[in-house]
């Protein structure tokens, strides 16, 4: 017997299906009661209010007040989620870890089944399932200050609501605080080859658009590829994944890691693990996410995420992000995360360009480089 790709996507939907459903069973209690005054956000304008309380009496009214999620990494999110659920009783968000490409998958497979089950799509710099045609829809954003523009890519099927920073991490029982790297040039020494750790760059991650940055017109003076082809030669050691960068720091197995994602540095240094990092690097190398969401077109729960998405843009939910999840909101005002400089004050490279065509000379350098 055989199966077409699609029967495949749609068996996958079907058995998604099942696993949100138990998920949401064993979550157990009854839905929060609804609060007989209106929702008042902290610091969010009149309109804004009205605007948000229309979605959360739709979604309640008509019982449909799940948000499924998708996206890597989104359960390291609770935190967050909890001020959002805690200002709005009564909804429930139900996050789906997965890759970008799984993602994409079970995505096109639920649209394909007519059987939806994601509301959105939560990930960093990867424009995928956006740029997919008939996935997503555009978010209507009314929380922002006056003036402000919300950030939006492909036709404003992607809305970005944060920006999230990378650094370098060191074990704190092999590497005093004074030798951790400072800066990209400070990992050229030599009493490092070998002993460094990273994702792969030659598969799709972060790690690429990091050394992507690096090489751009803007950064060539000041790294260019002659950097990226010295820190090949460092005999950089590839991690089984990126988050398993700061685990195998942490456990000793190499003492610096490279371009590391403070979401996953957190849950490492969460867990007890001899780890710091090193952020913002002094050399103005900073690497910051774009962070995205994608609602999704025709979704079961469509009020919902609509509110959520406009409760992040409010003052409360900026705020949060610094917070509860140690992000950067995009805001004017939005403040960074306890201890970092404040986003006018940081010195970073460029976005990554979404563009695949922009980007393939580069990675197609990368693998050159890293696949000796």
């Amino acid at each position: 017997m055989t199966f077409s790709r699609k029967t495949l996507r749609i068996g996958a939907a079907i058995l998604a299906a099942g696993a949100i459903a138990a998920l949401t069973a064993c979550s157990g209690g009854g839905a929060a009661a609804k609060p007989d005054k209106p929702i008042e956000v902290p610091g969010a304008s009149a309109d804004a209010n009205k605007y948000m309380n229309e979605l959360y009496d739709k979604a309640m009214e008509d019982g449909k007040t799940d948000l499924v999620l998708y996206g890597p990494s989104v359960s390291a999110q609770k935190a967050l989620f909890k001020v959002f659920t805690d200002r709005f009783p009564g909804i429930k968000v139900i996050p789906q870890d997965q890759p970008d490409a799984q993602s994409i998958t079970k995505i096109q497979a639920e649209a394909e089944s007519g059987n939806r089950i994601a509301d959105a799509y939560d990930g960093g710099e990867s424009p995928q399932v956006a740029a997919q045609p008939g996935l997503c829809t555009k978010a209507d954003v009314r929380t922002g200050p006056e003036g402000f523009e919300i950030p939006t890519n492909f036709d404003g099927k992607l809305t970005y609501y944060a920006l999230r920073y990378f650094g370098f991490v060191y074990n704190t029982d092999m590497v005093k605080d004074d030798e951790a790297p400072k800066n990209w040039e400070d990992l050229l020494d030599p009493k490092w080859k070998g002993k460094l750790s990273m994702g792969d760059p030659t598969v799709p991650g972060g790690i690429r658009y990091i050394l992507t940055s690096l090489m751009v017109p803007e950064s060539e003076d000041t790294w260019g590829k002659p950097y990226v082809e010295k820190l090949a030669d460092q005999d950089v050691q590839f991690a089984q994944s990126e988050p398993n960068v700061a685990s195998d720091v942490a456990s000793g197995r190499f003492p610096v890691g490279i371009a590391v994602y403070q979401g996953f540095y957190e849950d490492t240094k969460a867990k007890g693990g001899p780890i710091k990092m090193v952020f913002p690097v002094d050399d103005g190398g900073n690497f910051m996410s774009r962070t995205g969401m994608c609602l999704i077109n025709d979704a079961p729960h469509p009020d919902t995420s609509q509110l959520y998405i406009n409760w992040l843009y409010s003052p409360e939910g900026q705020q949060a992000l610094a917070e509860k999840n140690r992000s950067y909101g995009w805001t004017p005002d939005a403040p960074g995360p306890e201890g970092t400089p404040s986003l006018d004050k940081l010195e970073r490279l460029p976005f990554s360009n979404p563009d695949p065509a922009f980007n393939q000379p580069y990675f197609d350098f990368i693998d050159e480089q890293f696949k000796k």
